[in-house]
C-alpha cells in the first residue's frame, strides 16, 4: 500500500476532488502536483493552456525522458478528509497524457502538513497530529 491523499483542486470557480499518491521521491523547488489529462481538462487547463504554460522534457527515475505541460501557479490544494480541510496551498500543476493517477511532490506535501508514518502501511497524520493521530490512506 502506498500513501493516497483525497484532494480538492481549485481554479477559480472549478473545483474537482481527487485521489492523489504521495511520491516522496518526486522532488520540486516548489509545490507540485501531476494530473492525468483527463482532470487537467476538468479545470480547463488543457488543450487550451492557460498564459505561462510550457512544455518540457523531464528526466524520470528510470532515466527515461517524457514531454510534460508545465502551468505554473494553476491550482489551490486542500486535503480533504472526514473531521477537516487542509490547505488552500497553490501549486504548479504538470499535464500528463500517460498518468494514471495525480501525484504530489514531496514540496506539495510539505506544505500541506503531510507526514508519512509507514509507507508501506499508508499509514500517514497531519503535522500537527504527530503522536495523537494515525491516519489511513484512501
Amino acid at each position: 500500500m502506498a500513501i493516497r491523499l483525497r484532494l480538492r483542486l481549485e481554479r477559480g470557480v472549478r473545483a474537482i476532488e481527487v485521489v492523489a499518491l504521495v511520491n516522496s521521491g518526486y522532488e520540486t523547488i516548489e509545490p507540485e502536483i501531476l494530473l492525468p489529462e483527463p482532470y487537467a481538462r476538468q479545470l480547463g487547463l488543457f488543450p487550451n493552456l492557460p498564459p505561462g504554460a510550457v512544455v518540457k522534457e523531464y528526466r524520470l527515475a528510470d532515466g527515461s525522458t517524457t514531454r510534460l505541460v508545465r502551468i505554473p501557479k494553476a491550482v489551490d490544494v486542500s486535503v480533504v478528509e472526514d473531521d477537516r480541510v487542509v490547505g488552500g496551498v497553490t501549486a504548479n500543476v504538470l499535464v500528463s497524457e500517460g498518468a494514471d493517477e495525480p501525484l504530489i511532490s514531496d514540496k506539495l506535501a510539505g506544505k500541506l502538513g503531510i507526514v508519512a508514518l509507514d509507507f508501506g502501511e499508508g499509514i500517514w497524520c497531519f503535522r500537527d497530529e504527530i503522536g495523537s493521530r494515525r491516519r489511513v490512506s484512501r
